[in-house]
C-alpha cells in the first residue's frame, strides 16, 4: 500500500511538470537534467536522444552532460554521435559538464565546467577521427578539458550566487524536485532498489507490480526476478515497439538464462500498463539474430547492434506460442 501510495505520488509530481510544459521527466535521468535547468534559470527542452537540452530567456541553447559522484564512470558521455551531433554543439552558446552529488536525499550540484558549444564541436572533430567503436561513442574527462578546452569552472556556492531571484515557475519547480527526490528514496528503501529515477528503472517497476515480480538495480545483469529466484528481461515501450540495443552474442546468451523476456507497453503520463506479453527467449533471441543478419547483408559498417520487436514480430510468435498475452 505505501509503494502504490509513493507511485502515485510520483505521477501527481509528474502531471505537474507536463501542465508547465516539462514532460516525461521519469525516463534516461532527465529529471537531473530539469535539476540542471531549475538552478541555472533556463527552460527544458522537451524530448530526449538528439535535442538541445536547455534555453535561456536570451533565446541561447544549451546542451548538458552530467554524471552522478555515485557513478562509477565520472566522465562525460557522448553517445551514438553522428555529424549532425557536431554540427548542433557550434550552434550551441554553451556546453555544461556537471557533476551531481547524488549523497544527499536531494541531489547537489557540486560543479560546473562551462565550454562553449564550438570549442566542444571543434574538439569533438579532432579527437573523433580516429575512434573506431561502432557504437561512436566518446567520453570526456575533467582532464580532457582543463587540458584542451578553455572552460569557466562554477561550484556550488556560485551557481546561486549567477541565479539568485527565482521566478514564481522556478520556486514551484524547485519544491517539486525536492519531492521528487524524496519520494523517490522512499520507494528504493522500501524495494531496497537503487537508482529509481535512472534509464527505464520506474516504468520497469510499475510492469513488475502488475507481473508480482522484484526489479533489480541497474548494474545488475537481470531486470528483474520472481519469488522462485527465476530472472527476467524487460522492454518497456510507449508503443508496441520495443528497441533491443548492443546485442552483442554474449547479451544474446544471457537473454537464453531468462525464464521469460517481457514486452510491456506503459502510457508515461498515466503511469498505466496498458499490456504484458511474456515471451520465449529463444523466440526472442532467434528473431533479433535474423535481423542482425539481415542489416550486416545491407551493409558491412553497422554502427550499433540494434534490432525491434515490433506487432508482426508479436503475432508470429502468439501464432507460434512461443508468446502470451499477460494483460
Amino acid at each position: 500500500m505505501k509503494l502504490k501510495k509513493s507511485i502515485n505520488k510520483l505521477k501527481e509530481l509528474s502531471d505537474l511538470f507536463c501542465e508547465n510544459g516539462i514532460e516525461d521527466i521519469y525516463t534516461n535521468s532527465k529529471i537531473y537534467e530539469v535539476l540542471i535547468a531549475n538552478q541555472l534559470g533556463h527552460r527544458i527542452i522537451n524530448g530526449h536522444a538528439n535535442t538541445l537540452d536547455a534555453i535561456d530567456q536570451y533565446d541561447n541553447t544549451y546542451e548538458y552532460k552530467h554524471y552522478k559522484k555515485s557513478s562509477s564512470n565520472h566522465t562525460w558521455t557522448f553517445n551514438d554521435y553522428t555529424d549532425e551531433t557536431i554540427r548542433n554543439l557550434h550552434k550551441v552558446k554553451s556546453v555544461y559538464f556537471v557533476v551531481i552529488n547524488d549523497k544527499p536525499a536531494i541531489p547537489e550540484i557540486e560543479k560546473i565546467y562551462i565550454v562553449s558549444g564550438e570549442k566542444v564541436a571543434k574538439y569533438m572533430e579532432i579527437s573523433t577521427q580516429n575512434i573506431e567503436n561502432k557504437r561512436k561513442m566518446i567520453n570526456i574527462s575533467a582532464s580532457q578539458i582543463k587540458e584542451n578546452m578553455p572552460y569557466t569552472l562554477v561550484k556550488t556556492h556560485d551557481i546561486v550566487s549567477c541565479h539568485p531571484e527565482k521566478t514564481k515557475f522556478e520556486l514551484l519547480c524547485s519544491k517539486a524536485l525536492k519531492e521528487v527526490f524524496t519520494t523517490a528514496r522512499e520507494i528504493e528503501e522500501e524495494i531496497k532498489v537503487n537508482g529509481i529515477l535512472t534509464s527505464n528503472k520506474l516504468w520497469e517497476l510499475l510492469v513488475a507490480c502488475k507481473m508480482g515480480h522484484k526489479i533489480n538495480s541497474e548494474q545488475k545483469k537481470h531486470d528483474a526476478y520472481d519469488a522462485d529466484g527465476r530472472t527476467y528481461e524487460y522492454k518497456v515501450s510507449k508503443k508496441s515497439t520495443w528497441t533491443f540495443q548492443d546485442i552483442s552474442n554474449n547479451v544474446l546468451k544471457s537473454y537464453l538464462n531468462d525464464e521469460k523476456i517481457i514486452l510491456a507497453v506503459v502510457n508515461k503520463r498515466t503511469f498505466v500498463v496498458k499490456s504484458i506479453i511474456a515471451c520465449q527467449p529463444k523466440a526472442i533471441v532467434r528473431i533479433l539474430r535474423k535481423k542482425l543478419e539481415e542489416k550486416k547483408g545491407k551493409s558491412q559498417k553497422i554502427r550499433r547492434l540494434t534490432a525491434n520487436i515490433g506487432k508482426k514480430d508479436i503475432k508470429k510468435m502468439l501464432e507460434k506460442g512461443k508468446a502470451e498475452w499477460i494483460r
